[in-house]
């Protein structure tokens, strides 16, 4: 019988003819396949076992495919944590996917009471201002509830007005809440004047006398415009009385609008106050309680450029969206000789009624840019609207 051909080991298999085998090295024992690393039966994901997509397991003697929602998990992790593009949208594109105003308010309103809750990350917004009466701001905000991490880098120039640019302008940031990816930057002009406007229509909607029918703006620019489109919405039936140095801004606002000749005439008799004039370091404040009756709601959202402290000392109860933001522009310079606000607008909203007289500074919070932001993305995602950027 012949004798069988010896299999020569593998660490001589690429030994040059006449090389002497080494051996200063004995080889080790063979490996066994790990059957579970083969065939992937689970890995790691958020401290728990989550089976591979594909991956077949014995369970009760037959063979059990990953369940649906493990594959769903796993999908959505892998395309979580791509490289995908950052997605752009304009202002145009941001216009067309808000939701309408009747859900912006819902949107406001579950926002407002998240952070009466702490259920909101909220810094103070911290800021540079290049200009006198200018500022450039950013506004970080972390929803808990909806896992929404944003960004608002906005500034407010009122100059710019005379060199035909816009007051206000700047940028919004949405992060991946998981990676801290960017995924989307979105023109930020268009929802700080959406979510400004759908801020004083949540306290109109609460707080206004019921029936209420006379409503006054002053300052009838950008701010104006979208909050006259939201008090049309709330009281179609109401007149607004607005005010502004420049009346070709009075004839576009939309609703039952009356050009009122100052600002007292504006404001006289009326139960929803919205002034929106410039923000600036020294203000001029003009409007006094004398002029309002006995039930009336003001909203100053240009902080104390038109609105005396007196008006929010007569109020039944004084309100702001973020009592730790008011005391840093309260440092600041601005709302000398205010009163401490009693509360904030989220906590309010949760307790229900706020007295016949209300006054309610809006300062601008970003966890609503954070939710509209969010709003918006859901939409352009749905509809496939936006500009895919490369990283």
């Amino acid at each position: 019988m012949a004798e069988r051909p010896t299999r020569p080991a593998r660490r001589d298999l690429g030994r040059r003819p006449g090389e002497p085998v080494r051996q200063d090295r004995r080889p080790g024992p063979r490996r066994r396949h790990d059957r579970r690393r083969r065939s992937g039966a689970a890995h790691r994901q958020d401290g728990e076992e989550v089976p591979r997509p594909g991956h077949v397991s014995l369970e009760g003697g037959r063979r059990a495919a990953c369940p649906p929602q493990d594959r769903a998990r796993v999908r959505e992790r892998d395309a979580r944590l791509s490289p995908a593009g950052l997605l752009y949208l304009s202002r145009d594109d941001v216009a067309q996917l808000l939701p309408p105003i009747s859900e912006q308010l819902d949107v406001v309103e579950r926002t407002y009471e998240a952070v009466g809750a702490g259920r909101v990350e909220l810094p103070p917004k911290p800021g540079v201002h290049p200009r006198p009466d200018s500022f450039i701001h950013a506004m970080p905000a972390y929803l808990r509830d909806e896992d929404v991490a944003a960004l608002k880098w906005v500034s407010g120039y009122p100059a710019n007005k005379a060199h035909g640019l816009p007051y206000i302008s700047g940028l919004v940031v949405l992060n991946d809440a998981e990676t801290g990816l960017p995924v989307a930057v979105m023109d930020g002009a268009e929802i700080t004047a959406a979510r400004t406007a759908a801020a004083s229509g949540v306290c109109v909607r609460r707080w206004a006398q019921d029936g209420w029918r006379r409503a006054a703006i002053l300052g009838c620019g950008e701010q104006g415009r979208y909050h006259a489109r939201v008090l049309a919405a709330l009281e179609p039936e109401a007149t607004i009385r607005a005010y502004d140095p420049h009346p070709e801004r009075i004839a576009a606002l939309p609703g039952r609008v009356e050009a009122a000749d100052d600002l007292q005439a504006a404001v006289d008799g009326a139960e929803v106050v919205v002034t929106a004039a410039p923000i600036v370091d020294e203000p001029d404040p003009r409007i006094g309680p004398e002029a309002l009756g006995d039930h009336w709601l003001v909203l100053p959202i240009d902080f104390d450029a038109l609105v005396r402290r007196e008006v929010v000392e007569a109020a039944d109860v004084f309100l702001v969206d973020d009592v730790e933001q008011f005391e840093y522009y309260r440092s600041l310079g601005h709302f000398r000789g205010w009163p401490e606000p009693q509360g904030s607008v989220g906590e309010t909203l949760a307790r229900g009624d706020a007295g016949n007289r209300v006054a309610c500074v809006n300062l601008g919070i970003g966890a609503l840019d954070a939710a509209f932001a969010k709003q918006v993305l859901d939409a352009a995602r749905e509809r496939g609207v936006g500009v895919e950027l490369p990283r």
